[in-house]
Protein backbone atom coordinates (compact mmCIF):
# COMPACT_ATOMS: atom_id res chain seq x y z
CA UNK A 1 0.00 0.00 0.00
CA UNK A 2 1.52 3.76 -0.71
CA UNK A 3 -0.14 5.26 2.88
CA UNK A 4 -0.57 1.99 5.21
CA UNK A 5 -1.03 4.32 8.14
CA UNK A 6 -3.84 6.20 7.07
CA UNK A 7 -5.40 3.35 5.27
CA UNK A 8 -5.74 1.65 8.49
CA UNK A 9 -7.03 4.78 10.48
CA UNK A 10 -9.35 5.15 8.08
CA UNK A 11 -10.26 0.98 7.62
CA UNK A 12 -10.71 1.22 11.51
CA UNK A 13 -13.26 4.54 11.74
CA UNK A 14 -14.95 1.98 9.24
CA UNK A 15 -14.91 -0.39 11.97
CA UNK A 16 -16.38 2.00 14.82
CA UNK A 17 -18.87 3.23 11.84
CA UNK A 18 -20.53 0.14 11.14
CA UNK A 19 -20.18 -0.96 14.78
CA UNK A 20 -23.30 1.42 15.03
CA UNK A 21 -24.85 0.32 12.29
CA UNK A 22 -25.22 -2.30 13.88
CA UNK A 23 -25.49 -1.67 17.06
CA UNK A 24 -29.72 -2.46 17.19
CA UNK A 25 -30.54 -5.30 16.04
CA UNK A 26 -28.49 -7.46 18.83
CA UNK A 27 -30.89 -6.04 21.04
CA UNK A 28 -33.89 -7.13 18.96
CA UNK A 29 -34.23 -10.37 21.64
CA UNK A 30 -34.73 -7.71 24.27
CA UNK A 31 -36.38 -4.64 22.72
CA UNK A 32 -38.87 -6.77 20.83
CA UNK A 33 -40.35 -7.84 24.11
CA UNK A 34 -39.22 -5.30 26.50
CA UNK A 35 -41.00 -2.54 24.69
CA UNK A 36 -43.96 -4.68 23.57
CA UNK A 37 -43.15 -4.05 20.05
CA UNK A 38 -43.09 -6.10 16.66
CA UNK A 39 -40.58 -6.98 14.58
CA UNK A 40 -41.20 -4.66 11.69
CA UNK A 41 -41.58 -2.14 14.56
CA UNK A 42 -37.88 -2.73 15.60
CA UNK A 43 -36.85 -3.04 12.05
CA UNK A 44 -37.75 0.55 11.43
CA UNK A 45 -34.49 1.76 13.89
CA UNK A 46 -32.91 0.41 11.58
CA UNK A 47 -34.78 2.43 8.75
CA UNK A 48 -35.01 5.74 10.14
CA UNK A 49 -30.99 5.81 10.99
CA UNK A 50 -30.38 4.52 7.06
CA UNK A 51 -32.47 6.84 5.71
CA UNK A 52 -30.96 10.29 7.17
CA UNK A 53 -27.43 8.31 6.74
CA UNK A 54 -28.22 7.89 3.08
CA UNK A 55 -29.67 11.73 2.37
CA UNK A 56 -26.84 13.09 4.52
CA UNK A 57 -24.06 11.48 2.64
CA UNK A 58 -25.03 13.11 -0.93
CA UNK A 59 -24.10 16.56 0.79
CA UNK A 60 -21.13 15.58 2.70
CA UNK A 61 -19.81 13.80 -0.59
CA UNK A 62 -19.60 17.39 -2.25
CA UNK A 63 -17.44 18.93 0.92
CA UNK A 64 -15.26 16.19 0.73
CA UNK A 65 -12.29 18.23 -0.67
CA UNK A 66 -13.08 21.45 0.07
CA UNK A 67 -13.27 21.08 4.21
CA UNK A 68 -11.01 19.32 6.35
CA UNK A 69 -11.57 15.40 6.26
CA UNK A 70 -10.38 15.48 9.39
CA UNK A 71 -12.93 17.64 11.08
CA UNK A 72 -15.70 15.45 9.01
CA UNK A 73 -14.65 12.35 10.32
CA UNK A 74 -14.39 13.20 13.86
CA UNK A 75 -17.07 15.61 14.61
CA UNK A 76 -19.48 12.64 12.65
CA UNK A 77 -18.48 10.20 15.18
CA UNK A 78 -18.76 12.04 18.59
CA UNK A 79 -22.52 13.02 17.07
CA UNK A 80 -22.95 9.22 16.16
CA UNK A 81 -21.93 8.72 19.82
CA UNK A 82 -24.01 11.04 21.66
CA UNK A 83 -27.23 10.08 19.55
CA UNK A 84 -27.17 6.34 20.11
CA UNK A 85 -26.64 8.02 23.98
CA UNK A 86 -29.76 9.89 23.45
CA UNK A 87 -31.73 6.78 22.47
CA UNK A 88 -30.53 4.83 25.35
CA UNK A 89 -32.26 8.05 27.37
CA UNK A 90 -35.37 8.32 25.38
CA UNK A 91 -38.41 7.36 27.32
CA UNK A 92 -40.63 6.18 24.53
CA UNK A 93 -39.85 4.42 20.87
CA UNK A 94 -41.08 7.47 19.27
CA UNK A 95 -38.20 9.40 20.23
CA UNK A 96 -35.75 6.75 19.79
CA UNK A 97 -36.46 6.47 16.40
CA UNK A 98 -36.39 10.24 16.28
CA UNK A 99 -32.63 9.67 18.07
CA UNK A 100 -31.77 7.20 15.25
CA UNK A 101 -32.48 9.86 12.76
CA UNK A 102 -30.01 12.09 14.23
CA UNK A 103 -27.42 9.35 14.68
CA UNK A 104 -27.65 8.40 11.07
CA UNK A 105 -26.73 12.04 10.22
CA UNK A 106 -23.74 11.92 12.28
CA UNK A 107 -22.42 8.17 10.68
CA UNK A 108 -23.30 9.54 7.23
CA UNK A 109 -19.89 11.65 6.84
CA UNK A 110 -17.70 8.45 6.96
CA UNK A 111 -18.17 6.86 4.01
CA UNK A 112 -18.16 9.69 1.31
CA UNK A 113 -15.02 10.89 3.18
CA UNK A 114 -12.60 8.03 4.55
CA UNK A 115 -13.30 5.96 1.10
CA UNK A 116 -12.42 8.90 -0.79
CA UNK A 117 -9.60 9.55 1.55
CA UNK A 118 -8.12 5.66 0.55
CA UNK A 119 -9.01 6.04 -3.09
CA UNK A 120 -7.10 9.17 -3.36
CA UNK A 121 -3.84 8.37 -1.75
CA UNK A 122 -3.70 4.70 -3.30
CA UNK A 123 -3.21 3.50 -6.77
CA UNK A 124 -4.80 1.47 -9.08
CA UNK A 125 -2.69 -1.86 -8.14
CA UNK A 126 -3.42 -1.29 -4.60
CA UNK A 127 -7.17 -0.32 -4.66
CA UNK A 128 -8.08 -3.97 -4.04
CA UNK A 129 -6.47 -4.72 -1.50
CA UNK A 130 -6.64 -1.52 0.41
CA UNK A 131 -10.28 -1.61 0.46
CA UNK A 132 -9.75 -5.18 1.69
CA UNK A 133 -8.48 -4.16 4.78
CA UNK A 134 -11.11 -1.39 4.98
CA UNK A 135 -13.77 -4.36 4.51
CA UNK A 136 -12.13 -6.34 6.82
CA UNK A 137 -11.66 -4.12 9.80
CA UNK A 138 -15.70 -2.82 8.98
CA UNK A 139 -16.55 -6.51 9.26
CA UNK A 140 -14.99 -6.57 12.57
CA UNK A 141 -16.80 -3.39 14.02
CA UNK A 142 -20.06 -5.62 12.46
CA UNK A 143 -18.64 -8.42 14.17
CA UNK A 144 -17.98 -6.46 18.10
CA UNK A 145 -21.43 -5.07 18.32
CA UNK A 146 -23.38 -8.23 19.09
CA UNK A 147 -20.92 -8.72 21.26
CA UNK A 148 -20.60 -5.78 23.26
CA UNK A 149 -24.06 -4.67 23.27
CA UNK A 150 -25.94 -8.18 23.98
CA UNK A 151 -23.10 -9.04 26.75
CA UNK A 152 -23.78 -6.21 28.62
CA UNK A 153 -27.40 -6.44 27.37
CA UNK A 154 -27.84 -10.20 29.09
CA UNK A 155 -26.37 -8.60 32.38
CA UNK A 156 -27.44 -4.83 32.66
CA UNK A 157 -29.99 -4.15 30.02
CA UNK A 158 -29.99 -2.75 26.71
CA UNK A 159 -30.04 1.15 27.92
CA UNK A 160 -26.76 0.71 29.87
CA UNK A 161 -25.49 -1.61 26.22
CA UNK A 162 -26.13 1.65 24.29
CA UNK A 163 -24.23 3.59 26.42
CA UNK A 164 -21.24 1.16 26.66
CA UNK A 165 -21.19 1.71 22.84
CA UNK A 166 -21.64 5.68 22.83
CA UNK A 167 -18.63 5.86 25.52
CA UNK A 168 -16.48 3.58 23.07
CA UNK A 169 -17.67 5.63 19.79
CA UNK A 170 -16.94 9.03 21.82
CA UNK A 171 -13.08 7.90 22.86
CA UNK A 172 -12.25 6.88 19.21
CA UNK A 173 -13.72 10.19 17.78
CA UNK A 174 -11.25 12.16 20.23
CA UNK A 175 -8.42 9.43 19.10
CA UNK A 176 -9.32 10.07 15.15
CA UNK A 177 -8.98 13.61 15.50
CA UNK A 178 -5.59 13.66 17.39
CA UNK A 179 -4.40 10.71 15.13
CA UNK A 180 -5.04 12.02 11.86
CA UNK A 181 -2.73 14.92 11.60
CA UNK A 182 0.21 13.13 12.43
CA UNK A 183 -0.34 10.58 9.25
CA UNK A 184 -2.29 12.56 6.56
CA UNK A 185 0.24 12.91 4.09
CA UNK A 186 -0.87 16.71 3.81
CA UNK A 187 -2.64 19.34 5.62
CA UNK A 188 -6.53 19.40 5.00
CA UNK A 189 -7.89 22.23 3.35
CA UNK A 190 -7.84 25.85 6.00
CA UNK A 191 -11.63 26.75 4.50
CA UNK A 192 -13.82 26.72 7.16
CA UNK A 193 -16.97 25.04 7.20
CA UNK A 194 -19.85 27.57 6.58
CA UNK A 195 -17.38 28.96 4.08
CA UNK A 196 -17.03 25.70 2.28
CA UNK A 197 -20.87 25.41 2.34
CA UNK A 198 -21.15 28.99 0.66
CA UNK A 199 -18.42 27.93 -1.68
CA UNK A 200 -19.92 24.60 -2.75
CA UNK A 201 -23.68 25.41 -2.54
CA UNK A 202 -24.37 29.03 -2.94
CA UNK A 203 -23.75 29.77 -6.25
CA UNK A 204 -25.40 28.60 -9.69
CA UNK A 205 -28.07 26.50 -7.60
CA UNK A 206 -29.91 25.98 -10.89
CA UNK A 207 -26.55 24.70 -13.11
CA UNK A 208 -25.55 22.83 -9.79
CA UNK A 209 -28.97 20.79 -9.89
CA UNK A 210 -28.75 19.86 -13.49
CA UNK A 211 -25.07 19.05 -12.76
CA UNK A 212 -25.44 16.72 -10.10
CA UNK A 213 -28.83 15.09 -11.83
CA UNK A 214 -26.51 14.41 -14.98
CA UNK A 215 -23.96 12.67 -13.06
CA UNK A 216 -26.28 10.72 -11.23
CA UNK A 217 -28.23 9.37 -14.20
CA UNK A 218 -24.98 8.71 -16.16
CA UNK A 219 -24.72 5.22 -17.11
CA UNK A 220 -21.99 4.07 -14.95
CA UNK A 221 -23.15 5.80 -11.56
CA UNK A 222 -26.97 4.31 -12.12
CA UNK A 223 -25.07 0.94 -12.59
CA UNK A 224 -22.94 1.61 -9.57
CA UNK A 225 -25.89 3.00 -7.24
CA UNK A 226 -28.41 -0.22 -8.28
CA UNK A 227 -24.97 -2.60 -7.41
CA UNK A 228 -24.63 -1.14 -3.93
CA UNK A 229 -28.52 -0.65 -3.49
CA UNK A 230 -28.55 -4.53 -3.35
CA UNK A 231 -25.49 -4.90 -1.45
CA UNK A 232 -26.92 -2.97 1.30
CA UNK A 233 -30.16 -4.92 0.81
CA UNK A 234 -28.69 -7.88 1.27
CA UNK A 235 -25.93 -7.07 3.93
CA UNK A 236 -28.25 -4.90 6.08
CA UNK A 237 -31.17 -7.69 6.09
CA UNK A 238 -28.57 -10.53 6.58
CA UNK A 239 -27.17 -8.47 9.76
CA UNK A 240 -30.36 -7.07 11.28
CA UNK A 241 -32.03 -10.83 11.38
CA UNK A 242 -29.58 -13.53 11.93
CA UNK A 243 -29.89 -13.07 15.56
CA UNK A 244 -33.39 -13.27 16.06
CA UNK A 245 -33.51 -16.14 12.91
CA UNK A 246 -30.31 -18.17 14.41
CA UNK A 247 -31.80 -17.88 18.17
CA UNK A 248 -35.32 -19.18 16.74
CA UNK A 249 -33.60 -22.19 14.79
CA UNK A 250 -31.98 -23.66 17.96
CA UNK A 251 -35.29 -23.07 20.49
CA UNK A 252 -35.19 -19.25 21.42
CA UNK A 253 -31.26 -18.64 22.06
CA UNK A 254 -30.74 -15.26 22.13
CA UNK A 255 -26.84 -15.96 23.19
CA UNK A 256 -26.70 -18.15 20.57
CA UNK A 257 -28.18 -16.04 17.62
CA UNK A 258 -25.75 -13.14 18.24
CA UNK A 259 -22.69 -15.81 18.51
CA UNK A 260 -23.64 -16.85 14.82
CA UNK A 261 -23.52 -13.25 14.08
CA UNK A 262 -20.62 -12.76 15.48
CA UNK A 263 -19.10 -15.63 13.86
CA UNK A 264 -20.79 -14.56 10.55
CA UNK A 265 -18.37 -11.11 10.73
CA UNK A 266 -15.37 -12.92 11.96
CA UNK A 267 -15.52 -14.91 8.98
CA UNK A 268 -16.55 -11.67 6.66
CA UNK A 269 -13.63 -9.45 7.83
CA UNK A 270 -10.84 -12.11 6.90
CA UNK A 271 -12.78 -12.94 4.04
CA UNK A 272 -12.93 -9.51 2.85
CA UNK A 273 -9.03 -8.97 3.29
CA UNK A 274 -7.99 -12.26 1.16
CA UNK A 275 -10.34 -11.40 -1.28
CA UNK A 276 -9.20 -7.59 -1.94
CA UNK A 277 -6.23 -9.64 -3.08
CA UNK A 278 -7.68 -11.95 -5.57
CA UNK A 279 -9.59 -8.64 -6.69
CA UNK A 280 -6.48 -7.05 -8.00
CA UNK A 281 -5.90 -10.05 -10.09
CA UNK A 282 -9.30 -11.45 -11.60
CA UNK A 283 -12.28 -9.90 -13.66
CA UNK A 284 -13.85 -7.95 -10.65
CA UNK A 285 -17.38 -8.42 -12.72
CA UNK A 286 -16.88 -12.04 -12.72
CA UNK A 287 -15.99 -11.49 -9.00
CA UNK A 288 -19.08 -10.18 -8.07
CA UNK A 289 -21.00 -12.47 -9.87
CA UNK A 290 -19.97 -14.98 -8.21
CA UNK A 291 -20.27 -13.58 -4.26
CA UNK A 292 -23.65 -13.14 -5.04
CA UNK A 293 -24.48 -16.80 -6.67
CA UNK A 294 -22.75 -18.37 -3.14
CA UNK A 295 -24.72 -15.90 -1.15
CA UNK A 296 -28.17 -16.60 -2.38
CA UNK A 297 -27.21 -20.28 -2.17
CA UNK A 298 -26.35 -20.26 1.28
CA UNK A 299 -28.99 -18.33 2.31
CA UNK A 300 -31.15 -21.40 0.99
CA UNK A 301 -29.56 -23.90 2.94
CA UNK A 302 -30.02 -21.96 5.96
CA UNK A 303 -33.14 -21.43 5.73
CA UNK A 304 -34.68 -24.73 3.84
CA UNK A 305 -32.28 -27.35 5.08
CA UNK A 306 -33.04 -28.32 8.87
CA UNK A 307 -28.61 -28.09 10.46
CA UNK A 308 -27.72 -29.19 13.93
CA UNK A 309 -25.65 -26.77 16.44
CA UNK A 310 -22.48 -28.18 14.69
CA UNK A 311 -23.42 -28.14 10.94
CA UNK A 312 -24.83 -23.81 11.32
CA UNK A 313 -21.82 -22.44 12.56
CA UNK A 314 -20.62 -23.62 9.15
CA UNK A 315 -22.95 -22.60 7.47
CA UNK A 316 -22.82 -19.03 9.09
CA UNK A 317 -19.07 -18.76 8.13
CA UNK A 318 -19.60 -19.44 4.41
CA UNK A 319 -22.32 -16.77 4.34
CA UNK A 320 -19.78 -14.49 5.82
CA UNK A 321 -17.37 -15.36 3.50
CA UNK A 322 -19.37 -15.45 0.34
CA UNK A 323 -21.50 -11.99 1.20
CA UNK A 324 -18.53 -9.55 2.01
CA UNK A 325 -15.94 -10.72 -0.39
CA UNK A 326 -18.04 -8.85 -2.97
CA UNK A 327 -17.02 -5.65 -1.38
CA UNK A 328 -13.56 -4.95 -2.17
CA UNK A 329 -14.70 -6.06 -5.63
CA UNK A 330 -17.43 -3.21 -5.36
CA UNK A 331 -15.29 -0.76 -4.13
CA UNK A 332 -12.43 -1.28 -6.42
CA UNK A 333 -14.83 -0.67 -9.40
CA UNK A 334 -15.89 2.44 -8.20
CA UNK A 335 -12.58 3.45 -7.28
CA UNK A 336 -11.54 2.70 -11.03
CA UNK A 337 -14.53 4.39 -12.13
CA UNK A 338 -13.83 7.59 -10.09
CA UNK A 339 -11.56 10.91 -10.45
CA UNK A 340 -9.79 12.78 -7.78
CA UNK A 341 -12.01 15.54 -8.58
CA UNK A 342 -15.39 13.27 -8.45
CA UNK A 343 -13.89 10.41 -5.61
CA UNK A 344 -16.14 12.42 -2.75
CA UNK A 345 -19.14 12.46 -5.03
CA UNK A 346 -19.07 8.88 -6.56
CA UNK A 347 -18.15 7.32 -3.00
CA UNK A 348 -21.21 9.85 -1.62
CA UNK A 349 -23.51 8.24 -4.28
CA UNK A 350 -22.41 4.49 -4.25
CA UNK A 351 -22.76 4.54 0.09
CA UNK A 352 -26.20 6.78 -0.27
CA UNK A 353 -27.45 3.72 -2.64
CA UNK A 354 -26.28 1.12 -0.38
CA UNK A 355 -27.51 2.80 3.15
CA UNK A 356 -31.09 3.02 0.85
CA UNK A 357 -30.72 -0.76 0.21
CA UNK A 358 -29.70 -0.88 4.00
CA UNK A 359 -33.11 0.48 5.09
CA UNK A 360 -35.37 -1.21 2.96
CA UNK A 361 -33.35 -4.78 3.38
CA UNK A 362 -34.33 -5.57 7.38
CA UNK A 363 -37.93 -3.60 6.81
CA UNK A 364 -38.86 -5.89 3.89
CA UNK A 365 -37.63 -9.08 6.07
CA UNK A 366 -39.62 -7.46 9.13
CA UNK A 367 -42.56 -6.84 6.74
CA UNK A 368 -42.21 -10.68 5.57
CA UNK A 369 -41.51 -12.42 9.12
CA UNK A 370 -44.64 -10.69 10.39
CA UNK A 371 -46.48 -11.79 8.08
CA UNK A 372 -45.15 -15.18 7.09
CA UNK A 373 -42.46 -16.65 9.28
CA UNK A 374 -39.04 -15.67 10.01
CA UNK A 375 -37.79 -18.56 7.86
CA UNK A 376 -39.22 -17.19 4.89
CA UNK A 377 -37.91 -14.05 5.69
CA UNK A 378 -34.82 -15.04 5.91
CA UNK A 379 -34.93 -16.84 2.74
CA UNK A 380 -35.95 -13.51 0.88
CA UNK A 381 -32.36 -12.15 1.10
CA UNK A 382 -31.65 -15.06 -1.42
CA UNK A 383 -33.59 -13.54 -4.13
CA UNK A 384 -31.98 -9.97 -3.38
CA UNK A 385 -28.74 -11.49 -3.92
CA UNK A 386 -29.98 -12.98 -7.23
CA UNK A 387 -31.28 -9.79 -8.13
CA UNK A 388 -27.51 -8.91 -7.96
CA UNK A 389 -26.48 -11.56 -10.46
CA UNK A 390 -28.66 -9.62 -12.78
CA UNK A 391 -27.71 -5.92 -12.15
CA UNK A 392 -23.87 -7.31 -12.80
CA UNK A 393 -25.09 -8.79 -16.23
CA UNK A 394 -26.59 -5.88 -16.98
CA UNK A 395 -23.94 -3.09 -16.37
CA UNK A 396 -21.07 -5.31 -17.01
CA UNK A 397 -19.81 -3.19 -19.38
CA UNK A 398 -20.54 0.09 -17.01
CA UNK A 399 -18.24 -1.86 -15.06
CA UNK A 400 -15.24 -2.70 -17.35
Amino acid sequence: MDNPGLVWLMSLAHGFNEFFSIIVPPLFPFLVPGLDISYADASLMVVVFFVTYSVFQLPIGRLVGVYSSRMLLAVGMVGLSVSIALVAFAPSFPLMLVGMAVAGVGGSTYHPTGMSVISDLESADTHGRSMGIHGMLGTFGSMAAPIVVAGVAVSYGWRTALLVGSALGLAFGVALYLLYPRIAPSPPPSTGFVAAVRAEFGRDSVGQVRRALGFVRSPTVLGLSLLFVVIGGEVRAVQTFTPVFASELVGDDPAFGNAMLSLTMVAAGVASTVAGYWVDRFDRRVFAAGCFLLTAGVVAVLALVPLDRLLLPVAFVVLGVAMYSIYPAANAITAGASTEELSGSIFAVTQTAAAIGGAGGPFLLGVVADVASLEIAFLTTAGIAVFGVAVVALASDEFA
